[in-house]
C-alpha cells in the first residue's frame, strides 16, 4: 500500500503532501491545483517507465514544470517528490539542465538526487544517486558504484534493469509501474473507441481508451460477462451490449429498448461512450496497485455517478483508489459504499494546499 506522496516545486504544488487510504478524494474548485496533482503523480510512473523526459517535454519541458509562484532566494529552481509504501521510501529530485552544458537539450530534467530506502525514510539505503554517480545494493548486500554514469534526464530504477542483481529496485519500479491513470478519453469523432478495427486481447484498457471494444471482449472472456452485463443495465436499464459485428471486427455496440437496431459506437453520446470507458477501466481482470481519474465525471449525466459509485466499490481491495473530482455527488456516492477519505484542496496565494492547512513552511533544498 502506498501511504502518502509528497510533492515540492511542481507549479502550484510548492509543497503538498497527500496521504492515502483504500479509496482517496480529492476535491476543489476549478483551479485549485487538482490536475497538477494528477500530472505530478503521472510523472512518478513515467520515470519508472523511462519516460520522464519525454513526458516533461509533453508538459512543456522544465521551465513550465517549476513552482510558479514567488520564490524566496535560497529557494531552489527543482521539483521533488517523495513516496512512502508498505515496504519503501523513494524519493527523486530534478532540477534544470546545467547552463553551461554542451546538450542543446536544455528543457530535459536534471535529476540531482535519488534515493531508496527500506522500511521508510529512516530505513536502510538500497539506492543513492548524487547527479550521473550511483551506488546500488546488489544481491550479496553489498553497495556497489555503478560502473557507469547514469542518464542525467532519467530515473536510476529506469535505467537499472537487472532485476537478479538489485532486486529491490525491480520491486520499487515494479510498484511505480503498476500505477493507472485515466483522465481523457476520446469522444471526439475520429476517436479509435468509436471505430471498427482490428482487436488484440486487451485485458487493461488504454489511458485514452482506444481499444475499448477490444478490453469489453476480454473482461467478458475473463469470466466477468456478468458484471459488464450489470453495468450495463443499472447505467441503462434493459440495454444489451456486443463488442465485435457481424465483420469480426471490434465495434462496441447499445441495444436500447424502442429502437430497432443497435447504435454503434460513432452513434453513441460522448458521455455515453466516456461511461462505457470508465466500466471497462475498473472491471479489468488486470487490477493495479493504484487506480487514479481525474474529473471522470466530466460529460456524465447525473444519474450515472451512483453506479460509477457502485462499480469502484467492487474494485478488489488490493487496489487502493484515487479519485480527483469537483463533483459532490460523486463524493458522497463514492463515501457512502466504501472506507475512504476525501481531501479538500484551495489556492492560498497561487499555491495548492489542503484545507485547513497552516502557514509557510521550511524551504527545502536539493540536500534534504
Amino acid at each position: 500500500m502506498i501511504h502518502s506522496i509528497r510533492v515540492r516545486g511542481y507549479r502550484s504544488l510548492r509543497d503538498l503532501t497527500i496521504r492515502l487510504g483504500r479509496l482517496t478524494i480529492v476535491t476543489g474548485e476549478n483551479g485549485t491545483g487538482k490536475s497538477n496533482l494528477y500530472r505530478s503523480l503521472w510523472l512518478l510512473h513515467e520515470a519508472a517507465e523511462g519516460r520522464f523526459a519525454e513526458s516533461i517535454a509533453g508538459e512543456g519541458g522544465m521551465p513550465s514544470l517549476l513552482w510558479a509562484g514567488e520564490r524566496r532566494r535560497d529557494e531552489p529552481l527543482g521539483i521533488r517528490w517523495e513516496l512512502e509504501h508498505d515496504a519503501f521510501h523513494f524519493e527523486l529530485t530534478c532540477g534544470l539542465s546545467p547552463a553551461s552544458g554542451s546538450s542543446s537539450f536544455r528543457t530535459d530534467p536534471d535529476i540531482k538526487t535519488e534515493a531508496i530506502r527500506l522500511g521508510g525514510s529512516k530505513g536502510r539505503i538500497v539506492a543513492e544517486r548524487k547527479g550521473s554517480l550511483a551506488k546500488v545494493r546488489g544481491a550479496d548486500r553489498k553497495m556497489e558504484n555503478l560502473p557507469l554514469p547514469v542518464h542525467a534526464p532519467e530515473s536510476i530504477i529506469s535505467e537499472v534493469r537487472d532485476a537478479a542483481r538489485h532486486p529491490e529496485l525491480a520491486a520499487v519500479r515494479a510498484v511505480l509501474s503498476d500505477l493507472r491513470f485515466y483522465h481523457h478519453f476520446r469522444t471526439d469523432a475520429d476517436s479509435p473507441a468509436r471505430r471498427a478495427q482490428v482487436g488484440s486481447w486487451s485485458p487493461v484498457l488504454h489511458h485514452d481508451g482506444a481499444n475499448l471494444a477490444a478490453a469489453w471482449q476480454s473482461i467478458a472472456e475473463s469470466g466477468l460477462s456478468d458484471e459488464l452485463d450489470e453495468a450495463v443495465d443499472r447505467a441503462f436499464p434493459g440495454s444489451h451490449w456486443e463488442a465485435v459485428n457481424e465483420s469480426d471486427l471490434f465495434e462496441l455496440s447499445l441495444s436500447r429498448p424502442g429502437l430497432s437496431r443497435p447504435l454503434s459506437a460513432r452513434e453513441l453520446s460522448d458521455g455515453t461512450l466516456r461511461y462505457l470507458c470508465l466500466i471497462a477501466a475498473l472491471l479489468t481482470p488486470r487490477p493495479p496497485r493504484l487506480l487514479v481519474f481525474n474529473e471522470p465525471e466530466s460529460s456524465l449525466n447525473g444519474n450515472l455517478l451512483e453506479p460509477l459509485a457502485e462499480m469502484a466499490a467492487r474494485v478488489p481491495e488490493d487496489t487502493q483508489l484515487l479519485f480527483v473530482t469537483h463533483s459532490e455527488a460523486l463524493t458522497s456516492a463514492l463515501l457512502s459504499r466504501m472506507d475512504g477519505v476525501s481531501r479538500r484542496l484551495i489556492s492560498y496565494e497561487g499555491e495548492t494546499r489542503l484545507e485547513g492547512q497552516g502557514g509557510a513552511r521550511r524551504v527545502w533544498t536539493f540536500d534534504d
